[in-house]
Protein backbone atom coordinates (compact mmCIF):
# COMPACT_ATOMS: atom_id res chain seq x y z
CA UNK A 1 0.00 0.00 0.00
CA UNK A 2 1.36 3.37 -1.10
CA UNK A 3 1.22 6.22 1.52
CA UNK A 4 0.83 10.18 0.34
CA UNK A 5 2.64 11.16 2.62
CA UNK A 6 4.54 11.25 6.52
CA UNK A 7 3.62 13.44 9.11
CA UNK A 8 5.58 13.64 12.77
CA UNK A 9 3.38 14.70 15.64
CA UNK A 10 5.57 16.40 18.14
CA UNK A 11 3.95 17.88 21.67
CA UNK A 12 4.86 21.39 22.53
CA UNK A 13 7.60 22.22 24.89
CA UNK A 14 5.95 23.23 28.66
CA UNK A 15 3.65 19.98 27.82
CA UNK A 16 5.59 16.81 28.98
CA UNK A 17 3.95 15.05 31.32
CA UNK A 18 1.07 17.04 32.34
CA UNK A 19 -1.54 14.16 31.29
CA UNK A 20 0.62 11.67 33.73
CA UNK A 21 0.34 13.65 36.83
CA UNK A 22 -3.30 11.94 38.31
CA UNK A 23 -2.08 8.52 40.17
CA UNK A 24 -2.63 5.19 39.01
CA UNK A 25 -2.93 3.39 35.41
CA UNK A 26 -6.28 4.98 34.28
CA UNK A 27 -4.94 8.37 33.80
CA UNK A 28 -2.20 7.08 31.42
CA UNK A 29 -4.25 4.57 29.68
CA UNK A 30 -7.50 7.07 29.13
CA UNK A 31 -4.58 8.91 27.32
CA UNK A 32 -2.69 6.49 25.34
CA UNK A 33 -6.33 5.50 24.01
CA UNK A 34 -7.02 8.93 23.57
CA UNK A 35 -3.86 9.50 21.30
CA UNK A 36 -4.10 6.50 19.39
CA UNK A 37 -7.68 7.23 18.52
CA UNK A 38 -6.63 10.47 16.92
CA UNK A 39 -4.35 8.85 15.48
CA UNK A 40 -6.99 7.11 13.51
CA UNK A 41 -9.33 9.98 13.11
CA UNK A 42 -6.19 11.52 11.37
CA UNK A 43 -5.70 8.81 8.75
CA UNK A 44 -9.48 8.15 8.11
CA UNK A 45 -10.03 12.46 7.34
CA UNK A 46 -6.91 12.60 5.46
CA UNK A 47 -8.48 10.10 2.79
CA UNK A 48 -5.14 8.26 2.24
CA UNK A 49 -2.87 6.73 4.34
CA UNK A 50 -0.18 8.73 5.86
CA UNK A 51 2.24 7.35 7.91
CA UNK A 52 1.91 9.34 11.62
CA UNK A 53 4.80 8.91 13.79
CA UNK A 54 4.68 10.11 17.87
CA UNK A 55 7.50 9.74 20.22
CA UNK A 56 10.76 7.64 19.80
CA UNK A 57 11.13 3.81 20.24
CA UNK A 58 12.56 3.35 23.61
CA UNK A 59 16.11 2.22 24.05
CA UNK A 60 14.96 -1.29 25.30
CA UNK A 61 18.53 -3.21 24.29
CA UNK A 62 20.67 -1.99 27.15
CA UNK A 63 17.35 -2.39 29.90
CA UNK A 64 19.47 -5.18 31.39
CA UNK A 65 22.08 -2.89 33.09
CA UNK A 66 19.93 -1.36 35.34
CA UNK A 67 20.23 -3.14 38.50
CA UNK A 68 16.66 -2.73 41.15
CA UNK A 69 17.47 -0.50 44.46
CA UNK A 70 21.30 0.36 43.06
CA UNK A 71 21.08 2.49 39.93
CA UNK A 72 20.20 5.86 39.78
CA UNK A 73 17.80 8.31 37.73
CA UNK A 74 21.27 9.27 36.28
CA UNK A 75 21.86 5.88 35.35
CA UNK A 76 18.58 5.75 33.91
CA UNK A 77 19.08 8.89 31.81
CA UNK A 78 22.42 7.62 30.79
CA UNK A 79 20.49 4.14 29.46
CA UNK A 80 17.19 4.72 28.22
CA UNK A 81 17.82 8.98 27.47
CA UNK A 82 14.82 11.69 28.84
CA UNK A 83 11.26 9.80 29.12
CA UNK A 84 8.45 11.75 27.34
CA UNK A 85 6.22 11.79 30.28
CA UNK A 86 6.26 11.42 34.55
CA UNK A 87 3.95 10.47 37.02
CA UNK A 88 3.10 8.11 40.11
CA UNK A 89 1.39 5.37 41.15
CA UNK A 90 0.52 3.11 43.92
CA UNK A 91 0.36 -0.45 44.77
CA UNK A 92 -1.87 -2.30 47.56
CA UNK A 93 1.37 -4.28 48.20
CA UNK A 94 3.82 -1.47 48.70
CA UNK A 95 3.95 0.53 51.60
CA UNK A 96 4.97 3.81 49.68
CA UNK A 97 4.33 4.94 45.93
CA UNK A 98 6.57 4.69 42.88
CA UNK A 99 7.83 7.59 40.29
CA UNK A 100 7.48 6.04 36.78
CA UNK A 101 8.89 7.51 33.94
CA UNK A 102 7.05 7.19 30.35
CA UNK A 103 8.91 5.91 27.20
CA UNK A 104 6.46 5.73 24.19
CA UNK A 105 6.22 5.12 20.73
CA UNK A 106 3.00 5.20 18.10
CA UNK A 107 3.60 4.73 14.51
CA UNK A 108 0.46 4.78 12.18
CA UNK A 109 -0.51 3.69 8.70
CA UNK A 110 -3.56 3.38 7.91
CA UNK A 111 -5.32 0.46 9.99
CA UNK A 112 -2.33 -0.41 10.61
CA UNK A 113 -0.80 0.83 14.58
CA UNK A 114 2.82 0.03 15.90
CA UNK A 115 2.50 0.60 19.80
CA UNK A 116 5.84 0.63 22.19
CA UNK A 117 5.55 1.26 25.94
CA UNK A 118 7.73 1.48 28.30
CA UNK A 119 7.32 2.37 31.87
CA UNK A 120 10.38 3.27 34.44
CA UNK A 121 9.64 2.51 37.58
CA UNK A 122 11.61 4.10 40.26
CA UNK A 123 11.26 4.24 44.40
CA UNK A 124 13.15 7.03 45.56
CA UNK A 125 15.82 7.93 43.70
CA UNK A 126 16.97 4.45 43.03
CA UNK A 127 15.46 2.08 40.03
CA UNK A 128 13.05 -0.23 40.60
CA UNK A 129 12.02 -2.38 38.17
CA UNK A 130 10.00 -1.25 34.43
CA UNK A 131 6.96 -2.55 32.45
CA UNK A 132 7.74 -3.18 28.76
CA UNK A 133 5.20 -3.55 26.25
CA UNK A 134 5.02 -4.12 22.12
CA UNK A 135 2.72 -4.95 19.77
CA UNK A 136 4.95 -7.97 18.50
CA UNK A 137 2.21 -8.09 15.47
CA UNK A 138 1.01 -4.68 14.30
CA UNK A 139 -2.82 -3.92 15.90
CA UNK A 140 -4.75 -3.30 13.20
CA UNK A 141 -8.35 -1.69 13.18
CA UNK A 142 -11.51 -3.62 11.91
CA UNK A 143 -14.56 -1.64 10.69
Amino acid sequence: MDSCGSQTLVRPKGSRGSHLDQAGHGGLRQWMVRKLVWFIFLGLLSGCAPTIKFGSPPKVKDLGTLKPGISSKADAVTVLGEPRGYGTARFPSLPTSREIWLYEYTEAEGKRVNLQILLVFFDKELYDGHLWFSSAQLLEVTD
